[in-house]
């Protein structure tokens, strides 16, 4: 057990919040459109749009889609080798259901085993409009869980590796694993839109309160929560967040997101110290040539000063959910000795996978604050010493495991 006086740290030292953009593909036009917006958001080499702004964003992928949008079947060769090789340098990490063409249980199979030929793995699923193999039966309404469905395949793509689910649940509420507070949805200049906005919310609120299960996660604010699917397979869900006044299916595009990702917005999400994993389709763009516009490209630019200047910690879906994931599972155990502070890390008790032991590279950011001593190294049970940094700020001692940042790969 930790002391009382050594605790840790909701985010890694120095931000005060996290966020990720979570963008589902839909209508993206084609590989190049897709491959230029990952390079503005992840490099800061010169793209359509200028230079890029140096941030960790990622991406999803669907197998079976309309013609005359990007898929991994609908590709070409050279689409389909920046999918995998995305997908292994950690810039795709949402598989956002097998696309709506895909209706059959083998055609899950295929991409599966097309998937680990390639050496491919995803953590991350993510319900897409009324696909049939979509997991959520009470808003995305979908038979992927459902036994006995020819779209069946929840027994083959959870020991896959899937862990985390989104099954539509999306807030208007601005920062999640806080106090529900409804700040920044008003808005005088809209105030038909956005007290529509706010009922609607509120309404999700009470109705979660009184026990509705598909508002549960709505009442509590929580981003995170054990979930059985309907075949009895444990997975954690997680909400996503749109705060925009007009609603969360407003302005959920590349032309859009300036209104969203706005100053406003950043400023309430580091005041509530808040988490908040973004829902938008980057791919809808009216100019492939240009797929990010002014106001997207500013939205962004913002968004990369937040992280400059040690505010809101930016990084992808799947590495935020299993930074929030770990950090509570962990079993942390700490003493002090000779002057000197001892923390150690435990097998984490997991409500989906079990007890198990940490990799030091899933400990990545783990950050410690206390006022027992000046000096302090971090170990797991099993004796190993992790890489730390130590720092002392005013009368608190700051422990810090490194975050790793992702390297953006190249074609």
């Amino acid at each position: 057990m930790l002391p009382a006086d050594v605790r840790v740290r909701p985010y890694p030292y120095p931000y005060r919040a996290m966020l990720a953009v979570c963008s589902d593909l839909d209508e993206t036009p084609n590989w190049e459109a897709y491959w230029e917006i990952m390079r503005f958001l992840n490099t800061v080499e010169m793209t359509a749009m200028g230079p890029g702004v140096g941030l960790e964003v990622a991406n999803s992928v669907y197998f079976h889609e309309a013609s005359g949008q990007f898929s991994y079947w609908g590709t070409d060769h050279a689409g389909r080798d920046m999918v995998r090789v995305l997908i292994r340098s950690g810039h795709i990490d949402c598989l956002h259901s097998y696309g709506l063409l895909a209706r059959t249980r083998a055609e899950a199979a295929r991409a599966l085993d097309e998937l680990d030929r390639h050496g491919c793995r995803l953590r991350v699923w993510v319900d897409h409009a009324s696909g049939p193999t979509n997991f959520g039966p009470d808003i995305m309404r979908g038979h992927g869980d459902e036994v006995g469905h020819p779209a069946y395949h929840a027994d083959l793509t959870i020991p896959f590796g899937i862990r985390y689910v989104w099954l539509g649940r999306v807030t208007s509420v601005v920062g999640q694993d806080r106090p529900w507070c409804l700040g920044g949805i008003a808005r005088g200049c809209h105030p038909v839109a956005s007290a529509r906005t706010l009922g609607k919310e509120v309404g999700k609120h009470l109705f979660g309160r009184c026990g509705s299960p598909k508002y549960a996660m709505h009442a509590s604010n929580r981003l995170l929560r054990p979930k059985r699917l309907r075949d009895g397979r444990a997975v954690l869900e997680f909400m996503r967040s749109n705060p925009h006044w007009a609603g969360v299916n407003a302005c959920t595009t590349a032309g859009g997101i300036g209104e969203v990702l706005t100053d406003e917005m950043l400023s309430r999400l580091v005041q509530c110290q808040g988490v908040c994993i973004l829902y938008t389709h980057l791919g809808k763009v009216s100019d492939p040539a240009m797929p990010l516009g002014p106001s997207a490209q500013q939205a962004f630019r913002t968004l990369a000063a937040r992280q400059h200047q040690g505010e809101i910690l930016v990084t992808t879906t799947q590495r935020l959910l299993q930074y929030r994931s770990a950090r509570d599972a962990l079993q942390i155990d700490a003493h002090c000795c000779g002057g000197a502070l001892t923390i150690t890390i435990g097998r984490v008790a997991d409500p989906v996978c079990g007890t198990y032991d940490l990799t030091p590279d899933r400990l990545s950011g783990l950050t410690f604050v206390t006022r027992l001593s000046r000096h302090a190294e971090v170990r797991t049970s099993s004796g190993l010493r992790l890489p730390c940094s130590v720092r002392t700020l005013g009368d608190e001692t700051i422990i810090s495991l490194p975050w790793e940042p992702l390297v953006f790969p190249e074609l």
